[in-house]
């Protein structure tokens, strides 16, 4: 059941609101009064592991359906690193999704659980009021914030067309993106994740959805170089190909990242047969988010450990788009692109085994 909110809450939160806003875009009284959500105690996060995209199906260029076995897609490698799991907490008002620990609003911004569904609308903000709302959100009596884009790609579920959110846990519609906390640093702003799980810089005066999310952040991307050419990332222990398709397995990788259709990259991490390895794979598009690090800014990756790799720059992941069959995504810094699986022209591949 929610508790009241006290008049002297509920005027410290408009007041503080109100004068962080630029003049022009102040909160009205019907935003503020949706500030003060409370309920009952949530569940305590878990310790952090890596889910899975939930792609489970598998389609060639053309966007037809085929056997998974083999192809070396996303759909071949199911609960990999681990389930893309919910569960229902609260009295209905948060989701806790289990790999990840993270707990997050059912509902929107502008929208409210009424014990059977979301009701409403989804209210748009631009970053600092975002930001702002879920500072001072007090559901289940946890501390919420907005999501890492880390945190908010997880969140996708890529066996849905429309909404990559399961209408069961977040239902009426809702997507899975909005805000996040990530600064864009060789953008000057913040990265927006849309519906799909794709990161994109935004201007933070540009209005977009809000989500809450609640529990130990999302741990940013580690590196150790392994000295056989490969380098493994510590919190999901996936192992990356240090040198892309076409440079040459020396310290520096030298020479050119050669591009590759969607179906050659495949094929090539798939047969690949390196570091004493035959797992290798194209990273799924939630993995992608793991093998790069937004805070080092340009090219997401330390050169120190993966040299020249602004030769590639844009690399396929093996996720489809699965609101267009024939495309996929792929992965330019930190940013996630939807390319035509026909694409010879700019795309790279960088290969992961394990973990």
């Amino acid at each position: 059941m929610k508790k009241p909110i006290s008049l002297s809450i509920l005027f410290l939160i408009c007041f503080i609101l109100w004068n962080c806003e630029p003049e022009h875009k102040k909160y009205n009284l019907e935003t503020s009064l949706l500030l003060g959500l409370t309920s009952a105690a949530s569940p305590a996060a878990t310790s952090f592991q890596l889910p899975d995209s939930n792609q489970t199906t598998c389609y060639d260029t053309s966007g037809v359906t085929r056997s998974c076995t083999g192809t070396g897609e996303d759909g071949e490698f199911t609960n990999t690193p681990a389930p893309l799991a919910f569960q229902i907490h609260d009295s209905g008002e948060t989701i806790l999704e289990e790999s990840s620990g993270l707990i997050w609003q059912r509902c929107t911004f502008g929208m409210v659980w009424n014990g059977t569904t979301c009701v409403g609308s989804s209210i748009s903000l631009y970053w600092q009021a975002a930001n702002a709302y879920c500072n001072s959100l007090a559901t289940a009596g946890r501390i919420w914030r907005l999501p890492s884009a880390r945190e908010s790609s997880l969140l996708a579920d890529h066996s849905q067309s429309t909404a990559y959110l399961p209408n069961t846990y977040f239902p009426n519609g809702q997507g899975a993106g909005g805000w996040t906390s990530t600064a864009a640093v060789a953008f000057f702003g913040r990265y927006l994740v849309s519906s799909a799980g794709n990161a994109t810089p935004m201007d933070e005066t540009t209005n977009f959805p809000v989500r809450c999310v609640s529990g130990s952040r999302a741990p940013n991307a580690g590196f150790v170089d392994l000295g056989d050419g490969t380098v493994q990332e510590t919190n999901t222990g996936l192992l990356i190909k240090k040198c892309a398709y076409g440079q040459a397995e020396d310290s520096t990788c030298s020479g050119s990242a050669n591009p590759l259709n969607w179906q050659q990259a495949l094929d090539y991490c798939n047969n690949l047969n390196f570091a004493s390895r035959t797992d290798w794979r194209l990273p799924s598009i939630k993995e992608s988010y793991f093998i790069s690090e937004p805070s080092i800014g340009n090219s997401n990756l330390p050169l120190s450990i993966f040299p020249n790799s602004s030769q590639a720059a844009i690399s396929w992941t093996g996720t489809t788009f699965n609101s267009t069959l024939t495309t996929a995504h792929a992965q330019m810094i930190y940013q996630m692109y939807i390319y035509s699986k026909t694409e010879s022209a700019n795309v790279r591949a960088r290969c992961v085994a394990g973990p």
